[in-house]
């Protein structure tokens, strides 16, 4: 009898275990979770997967399952790594503008401001960055922490062109140089915000506002011209003046010397 009661406990003990998985720390049942690094292959793939299809589309218009198919991966896979899609997001946008300072502070190595803005004109021009910002801006007004990364990634380059353009500035001036590349930040922000705007960052024009900015210049920088709206979309995107690559950038002292006049100086 004896026997018979320890094989039925042993049975009841089996299926409860069958009936009853372990759960992990995070709460779900199944398989462990593991903490998402771009060091590993998966987590890196559903990055970058989620970068290209932001720079493409709202996010609201970007679902768990068409990540996780772009990404080659299956929707369980993508589950054990984040807890659900704001976490994915949040994710993104924290590595995308960490990334994005480390990019800044390697390039900008110069105290010139023309090449400074072309580091930020190309940081922001790029679809992928531009759908990190449109993400995180979106994101923040429903909680602020979403665009908390986006917002200290700007107080770091604010902070950083000031010291190195403005270091011999006054104390009391420093303010409003400041607020002058905030200025020149905004005009960027406002550009990757609305892609289809009038705010196109390819123009000489809106180049030459933001070098002005950048350079204290705020009094001399011109506004930016609004096109007329009945115009169409191929008439207002007439052959843009694009800069060459050195018309704004610091003259090379070794041309400007072999320009000089041969006869040397002209007699009064």
């Amino acid at each position: 009898m004896s026997f018979l009661i320890y094989r039925i406990r042993i049975r009841i003990l089996y299926f409860g275990i069958k009936m009853n998985p372990p759960v992990n720390k995070a709460g779900r049942r199944g398989r462990k979770r593991i903490v998402a690094s771009l060091a590993e292959s998966k987590t890196l793939a559903l990055y970058r997967e989620g970068r290209s299809l932001l720079s493409r589309n709202d996010l609201d218009q970007v679902s768990i399952s068409q990540v996780s198919k772009a990404a080659g991966i299956s929707v369980g896979a993508f589950y054990v790594r984040f807890r659900d899609k704001d976490a994915f997001l949040d994710f993104i946008i924290t590595n995308a503008f960490a990334q994005a300072r480390a990019s800044f502070q390697e390039q900008a190595d110069v105290r010139y401001a023309p090449n400074l803005a072309d580091v930020l004109i190309r940081q922001f021009s790029d679809a992928e960055f531009a759908g990190i910002v449109r993400a995180a801006i979106k994101l923040g007004f429903l909680d602020e922490h979403h665009r908390e990364p986006f917002d200290e990634f700007r107080a770091f380059v604010s902070e950083h062109l000031a010291e190195m353009l403005f270091a011999w500035v006054k104390t009391g001036e420093r303010p409003q140089r400041i607020a002058s590349i905030d200025s020149a930040l905004a005009i960027l922000t406002l550009a990757a915000l609305f892609p289809n705007s009038e705010i196109d960052l390819a123009e000489i024009e809106t180049q030459q506002v933001i070098v002005d900015l950048l350079s204290g210049k705020s009094a001399s920088a011109k506004p930016l011209s609004s096109k007329k709206l009945s115009h169409t979309k191929s008439q207002s995107k007439l052959p843009k003046s694009r800069r060459e690559p050195e018309s704004l950038r610091k003259p090379n002292e070794v041309t400007l010397k072999s320009k000089g006049s041969a006869r040397g100086p002209e007699k009064i």
